[in-house]
């Protein structure tokens, strides 16, 4: 058996590996066989809540999608029982469709989670891997628009999002051609209860800085508890539906995007996207959000 001793080389040379030497593209490579997505363990997730799909059209495989999801929540319990594996059942409702979430880079520097993110297709959230994957027909990257500040307006009930100033996924999809998809994820932000920490001086602020140092936030919630406790670290059984809106065709732009040309596009399909997720919220609101405590509300 080897010494510790032995084993820090070989810890040191993966750390290389996968932070400066060529493991750190490996997100972009779609090299590895996303086979865990087809576990059990994901369809015993989908029907803990339960979690399903609503498709309202079809999708051609001969094209390819920017899936945009919102509200991120805290779990983002629909990204992994919808969209990182096979839980909901994506892959019949959505034959041909390949299927990536995007995520933050760190996490492909993360020893042992790198692995397990590449095995379920997961991919980094940076422009050039987007671009790269979404090359192929039959290709869709998903992407969390409001990210981790979206996660700190996850009330229950409530269906707040950030999406005003976020327009790089519209440029990744003018600069492939990708058709948009707008989803509402309607349940999301019920599954745990967040802490209410703007009176909590200390607990906003380290918020703030785990947000600006890592790109996430930690915020503080508590779920079920086991035995008739009244709360705990289960997370709430409510049910989630995906709502997988209808494609909004994006010309591919071959121009300069910062050009005039360029803006007045990514302001246009921008909008576009917007009345889209308004439409789905219209659309499907009483059915999926009937505990809601206030409508849609784009805050930022």
């Amino acid at each position: 058996m080897l010494r510790d001793q032995n084993l820090a080389p070989l810890i040191l040379l993966y750390l290389w590996y996968i932070i400066v030497g060529p493991g750190k593209k490996a997100a972009a490579s779609l090299s590895w066989t996303p086979y865990m997505r087809r576990w059990s363990l994901w369809k015993y997730l989908a029907a803990y809540f339960p979690v399903r799909i609503h498709k309202t059209v079809d999708l051609d495989p001969s094209k390819s999608y920017v899936f945009g999801l919102h509200p991120h929540g805290v779990l983002t319990i629909s990204v992994w029982a919808t969209f990182a594996s096979d839980g909901a059942g994506f892959p019949s409702l959505f034959p041909g469709i390949d299927m990536h979430p995007a995520t933050l880079n760190w996490n492909f520097r993360t020893p042992i989670a790198r692995e397990l993110m590449l095995l379920l297709g997961f991919i980094d959230a940076s422009a050039p891997t987007l671009r790269h994957v979404l090359k192929a027909p039959g290709r869709a990257v998903l992407l969390a628009i409001g990210g981790a500040q979206e996660a700190l307006l996850a009330w229950p009930g409530t269906y707040d999002i950030i999406l005003n100033k976020r327009k790089g996924f519209v440029k990744i999809a003018l600069a492939t051609g990708a058709s948009l998809v707008p989803v509402l994820s309607f349940g999301e932000n019920d599954v745990v209860t967040v802490v209410n920490t703007c009176h909590a001086g200390w607990a906003r602020s380290f918020q703030r800085f785990t947000k600006k140092a890592a790109g996430f936030v930690i915020p503080l919630v508590y779920g079920e508890g086991l035995f008739g406790l009244p709360f705990g670290i289960l997370p709430h059984r409510v049910p989630i539906t995906t709502v997988v809106g209808r494609p909004i065709e994006v010309p591919k732009f071959k121009g300069d995007l910062k050009s005039e040309e360029g803006q007045a596009l990514v302001e246009r399909y921008h909008a576009m996207f917007v009345a889209g997720l308004k439409q789905v919220w219209e659309e499907h609101k009483e059915a999926c959000a009937p505990q809601r405590t206030r409508s849609l509300r784009i805050v930022q």
